[in-house]
């Protein structure tokens, strides 16, 4: 290695306060690299200005100046970490979409249907893009068929097949992403549920139930079920089929289950068939239409705690608002940016005519930290409460100013959207901008996993909970394979108090597997009043959790009004990603 490359490798370990994982995110994932992959940009900086540049281009040329400062401002400072996609994508000449995820309708029940959507996924993944899909649209096992196999091998036959194309189309720093949903009530349902059990048949592709209110009052009445498909009809007993769900997910945290009616009850944009959801996106915080995508980037929340740790805490309200302002911005002009880029022209025209972004957050559990709140107490979910609320209306409120600069969505239309529940919860003063001014994007907020963005940024991933403290993260995907990580936040806690070893860290301090499961459902249904799209949520459980707690969970969640989650038994996978690092950090003490 020559003295220059040396210089910047110590420059870019500087820059990340000498976190190898994070170094190696950006290298790995999101550094410019040529065609022959010969590295381009030696400082995460030099990406960050390509980053903002790309997407101000789509401004007024005499603003473009101002705006890819504000946004290499908003970047650098890891205030707000775009999408994975786009940190990779934009200012790219590949033929790559800088959209993380697209939803493909399974247009048919007919093997020409089956494989048309084969052959859109693979060119979806070929562009860089994950996919969800459902299934519910196949026939069952056994119906009678008019080719030479007599009679259907079933919808859930044809997994392998979608998880196959997942598994050989590569995509650079990253596996394919995938998830299937089936309905509850499709004959299937059963061999669905049990699809991931063996832990081979299915390998790469997320799976989660499509849960209906009747449903879930079936289970609570402890009445049967219809199962039903084009006149095929049986009955079962909703509370065994709970169970199996919860059992699957105990034994290999497969499947998730979506509550499908609240999806469709609280999306503001089901008064047309052609933004009407239909389905969901690998991480299941985006509900999206047949062709819809999502595209997504983070607002960090733990960057914006006044006097961190200490009493006179405090969240600075006016700085937040200028970084969810400019984040809805900066999303509105990624999708102008990517109108050429998208796989297909389906979804081209998809996201021209309904706009959906999702403005997210990361750091949330940071931010509790910072504020000297244990994430599960009574005072973290009211605090939440009042700032979501904020959020979304400084959010929608500045969308119609953008609708007024540029013009609303396609689609709009002011009387039928003004009727949609989520939109009635708005402040009144911003219900009346969006009838005077429409809105610019049909959906705004959502709260996704931010992958190896929360990283990049050292702070807390998504809406999940601290992991732990200290922690091994395994990593296949890079050249370094296992990384021993110590989360940030207690590195500054210890520089804030003048502290060269942290002793029993405070009440404050809490990780994922201490907090009470039902209390984690509790915040996840909190914030969900305040997004449009949803939340990807894991609930971590310990091993000795049982059957019967996952279905708790599950029913709370329905209950409380939850979009959809995951459950995690720890032990339930084989090769974790993350293992937590019991023997280095005991009791909430930890040493560097």
């Amino acid at each position: 290695m020559n003295q220059q490359s040396f210089s910047s490798t110590n420059a870019v370990s500087a820059f990340f306060n000498g976190d190898e994982l994070r170094k190696t995110v950006w290298l790995d994932k999101y550094a410019l690299r040529s065609r022959e992959g010969v590295l381009l940009e030696s400082h995460p900086l030099e990406t960050f200005n390509r980053v903002a540049s790309s997407i101000a281009l789509i401004e007024r040329e005499e603003d473009r100046h101002y705006w890819r400062d504000e946004f290499y401002e908003s970047i650098s400072s890891f205030n707000f970490i775009p999408g994975g996609r786009i940190m990779f994508g934009a200012g790219s000449d590949r033929k790559v979409t800088v959209l993380q995820c697209y939803y493909i309708p399974l247009k048919e029940d007919s093997i020409e249907g089956i494989f048309d959507c084969a052959k859109e996924m693979a060119l979806t993944y070929k562009a860089g893009g994950g996919v969800g899909i459902d299934i519910s649209t196949l026939r069952p096992q056994g119906v009678t068929v008019s080719n030479s196999a007599i009679t259907s091998t079933g919808a859930v036959s044809f997994m392998p097949l979608y998880d196959l194309t997942t598994g050989i189309i590569g995509q650079h720093g990253r596996r394919g992403a995938l998830m299937i949903t089936m309905n509850v009530s499709h004959p299937d349902i059963l061999d669905f549920i049990r699809s991931k059990r063996d832990g081979v048949s299915i390998s790469k592709a997320n799976i989660s139930v499509k849960i209906t209110d009747s449903f879930m009052k079936s289970v609570t009445n402890n009445e049967s079920f219809k199962l039903s498909f084009d006149g095929l009809e049986k009955q079962v007993d909703a509370s065994s089929l709970f169970h199996e769900i919860a059992s699957s997910a105990w034994e290999c945290a497969d499947p998730g289950v979506i509550f499908w009616d609240t999806c469709v009850r609280e999306s503001p944009t089901e008064y047309d068939e052609k933004m009407a959801i239909k389905g969901l996106n690998p991480c299941s915080e985006q509900m999206l239409e047949n062709y819809g995508c999502c595209n997504l980037g983070s607002i960090n929340l733990s960057q914006f705690v006044l006097n961190p740790f200490k009493s006179s805490c405090s969240i600075n309200f006016s700085s937040l608002t200028h970084y969810v302002k400019g984040g809805i911005r900066f999303l509105d002009n990624v999708l102008s940016y990517n109108q050429e880029r998208h796989p297909l022209p389906q979804q081209a025209e998809c996201s021209r005519l309904s706009r959906r972004i999702g403005l997210g957050f990361t750091g949330l559990a940071d931010m509790f930290v910072k504020l000297r709140l244990k994430y599960d107490s009574g005072e973290a979910l009211l605090f939440a409460d009042r700032l979501f609320q904020e959020i979304k209306n400084v959010a929608y409120d500045y969308d119609t100013e953008l609708a007024e600069e540029r013009e609303p969505f396609p689609l709009f239309n002011a009387e039928k959207h003004m009727e949609r529940p989520f939109i009635k919860r708005l402040s009144s003063e911003v219900r009346d901008h969006i009838w005077e001014r429409g809105l610019r994007n049909s959906c705004l907020l959502t709260f996704p996993p931010v992958g190896s963005g929360h990283i990049i940024v050292g702070a807390s991933n998504g809406i999940e909970p601290i992991f732990a403290f200290n922690y091994t993260r395994r990593t296949p995907n890079f050249v370094q394979s296992e990384f021993k990580v110590v989360h940030p936040l207690v590195r500054e806690y210890m520089e804030v108090n003048g502290l060269s070893n942290t002793g029993e860290l405070p009440e404050c301090f809490v990780t994922a597997h201490q907090i009470e499961p039902l209390k984690r459902v509790l915040m996840q249904a909190t914030i969900q009043r305040h997004l449009d799209s949803a939340i990807s949520s894991t609930i971590n459980l310990p091993k000795d959790a049982t059957v019967e707690q996952v279905e708790q969970i599950f029913m709370t969640a329905w209950l409380q009004g939850c979009k959809g989650l995951t459950i995690y038994r720890a032990g339930s996978k084989n090769g974790e990603i993350l293992s937590n690092g019991q023997a280095e950090c005991k009791n909430g003490s930890c040493s560097l």
